[in-house]
């Protein structure tokens, strides 16, 4: 009796150097034979990347907050005002970005005065701070600051083979 061959699981390369040539060429060697035996043989596409590099980002961002919320029983719209308040708002306000210093300034005042709107307006800034303001840098600079803050808090964030250049620069 044959041995049923396990399920083979998609993979994905992204061939930058030589090395990663022989990855893929290691991947298709050792899994070709079962799946000819199983007549369902392997099928390769090859193509140069059409994404552009903040696509990718923002689908890499999605996939984490999704891993993130998942850990914390939250759902990933609250872990993304948590992020946009915790790091994203840090980037704008350094790099000058549009008009966030200064209406971080008025909400600061606020707060300073204990004015009794300033946690409202606080709260409604922070949802409209947009991450699509960010350059793809400073996006770069905000997943590496998500990156750390889940590995440090115990939670180990998934990264396709296909995203793995996104956020480390």
């Amino acid at each position: 009796m044959k041995n049923p061959t396990p399920k083979l699981e998609p993979a994905c390369f992204v061939i930058k150097s030589f090395e990663e040539v022989g990855r893929a060429i290691a991947y298709m060697h050792r899994h070709h034979a079962a799946a000819c035996e199983d007549g369902k043989p392997l099928v390769v596409r090859i193509d140069q990347k059409q994404e552009d590099r903040s696509k990718a980002q923002n689908r890499l961002y999605w996939l984490w907050l999704s891993q993130w919320s998942k850990r914390q029983g939250t759902d990933k719209d609250a872990e993304h005002l948590f992020f946009k308040k915790q790091f994203l708002a840090r980037i704008y306000h350094r790099d000058d970005v549009g008009q966030y210093r200064k209406t971080f300034a008025a909400v600061k005042a606020l707060k300073d005065q204990k004015h009794p709107m300033y946690q409202q307006v606080a709260d409604g800034l922070n949802e409209l701070i947009s991450t699509t303001d960010a350059t793809v840098d400073q996006f770069t600079e905000y997943l590496n600051d998500i990156h750390a803050f889940c590995n440090k808090h115990g939670c180990y964030l998934h990264t396709p083979d296909d995203l793995m250049w996104c956020y480390q620069d």
